[in-house]
């Protein structure tokens, strides 16, 4: 007898979200479907500008004011996200579905001790008492290995390291136990080694919690290390989406292969680097225009 499919904590089907202005629109988002397994680690994958953060501020909720959902589903558990009250949709936030940001610096709080940041999160979304609160706090420093927690719970942000914010910020969003995690490129900011201890940090929490994570990145070798599955974007549209092993030994859409050819190979020196084409590019610019025309014509 088969073993039964995981079901998906996350389905996006058909999202098309555009900025509209006075005079014109501009889609963002076109026709996006995006399926994340509970318990597994989704990468989507792009350029800049190819509407992977769209996609999370879609999720959470907080998209731009002059962008606008014109079609499309966001399930997560099975609820209908688009439509849900903003009152309901903030209670999910944080306690069910929690998010780790690109710099730890401008996440938190400058005017604000770390200790206090972390147990306002933890009193607002787990009702915990303010001793409860505190120890939870320390425990969670300890899991992302701060040294001395109860010293750096005293500190502000701008005493501690990129990198040890960053920790701070993981801590934050596993503090509550949410069942998803949306990581926005949370290593950009980051030098070399700290990147690589915080990818370790984040698989490692997500092994020993079980929580799924949508992890947003322009980074294929990040992808190869960290995640299950992968979803590739450009101009709003999802290219490709499979496995990683799937995806990275016989890809389908040039784009994809083109992305890898364009990642550097440090295990070979000797290989060439290999950008990507301008006739490429101009045929990804004609299929998106086709793509638009035939929307616009249904």
């Amino acid at each position: 007898m088969s073993e039964a499919a995981p079901a998906p904590i996350l389905e996006i089907e058909d999202l098309r979200v555009a900025i509209q202005s006075k005079s014109s629109r501009t889609p963002v988002l076109r026709g996006a479907h995006l399926r994340l397994d509970a318990g597994k680690i989704l990468g989507l994958v792009g350029e800049s500008g190819g509407g992977k953060t769209m996609v999370c501020k879609a999720i959470l909720g907080v998209l731009p004011e002059s962008a606008r959902v014109e079609s499309g589903s966001i399930r997560f558990e099975g609820r209908e996200l688009i439509g849900m009250r903003a009152r309901e949709r903030r209670g999910l936030l944080g306690r069910s579905i929690a998010m780790i940001l690109q710099n730890p610096m401008t996440a938190l709080n400058p005017a604000f001790r770390i200790g206090d940041q972390i147990t306002d999160v933890l009193r607002l979304h787990m009702r915990l008492s303010k001793a409860a609160a505190e120890r939870r706090a320390l425990e969670m420093l300890n899991t992302v290995h701060i040294r001395e927690p109860a010293r750096v719970m005293r500190l502000y942000p701008h005493e501690l390291s990129g990198g040890m914010c960053q920790r701070v910020v993981i801590s934050i969003a596993f503090s509550c136990e949410p069942r998803l995690i949306i990581a926005d490129e949370p290593t950009t900011a980051l030098d070399v080694t700290v990147q690589h201890q915080i990818l370790r940090l984040i698989r490692d929490l997500q092994r020993q919690t079980g929580t799924s994570v949508l992890f947003i990145t322009h980074d294929l070798g990040v992808v190869a290390k960290l995640c299950d599955s992968v979803s590739v974007i450009h101009a709003g549209r999802i290219l490709e989406s499979g496995p990683v092993e799937q995806i990275f030994s016989s890809q389908h859409h040039p784009y994809t292969e083109a992305l890898l050819n364009a990642a550097p190979r440090y295990d070979r020196p000797e290989s060439v680097l290999h950008p990507i084409s301008t006739e490429l590019r101009e045929q990804l610019a004609r299929e998106t225009e086709a793509y638009d025309r035939g929307h616009a014509l249904a």
